[in-house]
């Protein structure tokens, strides 16, 4: 977190949190939902209003969290703004690597690299969810093409296959359980409350 916001959050420590007002969608955008604007209509405005200010991004990204019960926040100053999630608290681009385009690496929605990745999932949708040291994430719709994903065959219990050749760690197989829900497997709170 940025040392200007954990001086603000010592300053101003009883700043109430604000929910329904900030919403990351699927492919790793911010939106915000100006609720306090004039005829504010849930059903019409709810999704919001993409946030595309570069430094603002760049903001939010550096000061993203999660609290103790799987709702993740952006610390703005004092105050911490719940925000709601379409598919998952990260969304992961799969890159190149730079010294070997045969290799990839994941990068998060807000800029961080993905080093460790612990565990994947697909859910009946076919999006792909993963564990990793940053939090629980899911692959960018756009790049789930990169993907080398085979349907399991001789693993019963499993339903696919991803064979990933990172840039860290080289050859990699991660067995793909089918789930219904990302937030009940990896213990986020999708509409914080």
């Amino acid at each position: 977190m940025d040392e200007a916001v954990e001086h603000a959050m010592k300053r101003w420590p009883q700043v109430p949190a604000v929910f329904g007002w900030l919403r990351l969608d699927a492919r790793g955008h911010w939106h915000l939902i100006q609720r306090d604007a004039p005829g504010f209509n849930p059903e019409e405005h709810g999704r919001g209003e993409p946030i595309t200010s570069p430094p603002i991004i760049d903001f939010i990204g550096r000061n993203y969290a999660v609290d103790e019960q799987g709702r993740w926040f952006w610390q703005n100053g004092p105050q911490r703004v719940y925000v709601s999630l379409d598919a998952a608290p990260l969304i992961l681009r799969v890159l190149e690597s730079v010294a070997d385009a045969s290799k990839h690496r994941l990068v998060s929605h807000t800029g961080y690299l993905v080093n460790d990745i612990q565990d994947a999932c697909i859910d009946r949708q076919g999006r792909i969810f993963l564990r990793c040291e940053l939090g629980p994430a899911m692959i960018h719709d756009l790049d789930l093409a990169q993907l080398a994903i085979d349907e399991a065959q001789h693993a019963p219990a499993v339903d696919y296959l991803w064979h990933w050749d990172s840039e860290r760690h080289g050859k990699q197989a991660f067995c793909l359980a089918v789930i219904d829900d990302a937030s009940q497997h990896y213990g986020f709170v999708s509409r914080p409350a």
